[in-house]
């Protein structure tokens, strides 16, 4: 590489770091720079809480899905709920009348 490449490689690092949203807080006057903290904060903390959520998520229905199966081919019951009984609450439509009985019971 020639002296020229070098310097425009170094160039083109030091321009994307300069641009670079997700590495710092962007610069701001100093009487600004608590609210600008406040919010680029709040945003990280938001980005890591949705993230570590849909992991657990995910988790939860693939063990779920995983129980499922395993009673349909066991043909085992549980709590006197068999995989049949699922899949029918799954297709039946949702009725609002029953909802606010139920509710209203409670």
């Amino acid at each position: 590489m020639n002296d020229s490449e070098v310097r425009r490689r170094e160039l083109l690092r030091q321009t994307r770091k300069l641009y670079d949203d997700k590495q710092e807080i962007p610069a701001v006057h100093p009487r600004y720079g608590s609210l600008y903290h406040d919010l680029y904060d709040e945003k990280a903390e938001k980005q890591n809480s949705q993230s570590s959520s849909f992991y657990i998520r995910l988790v939860v229905s693939i063990l779920c899905f995983i129980c499922f199966v395993y009673m349909d081919q066991s043909n085992v019951s549980v709590a006197e709920v068999d995989s049949t009984a699922i899949v029918h609450q799954i297709e039946q439509d949702l009725d609002v009348e029953s909802i606010r009985e139920a509710w209203n019971e409670l």
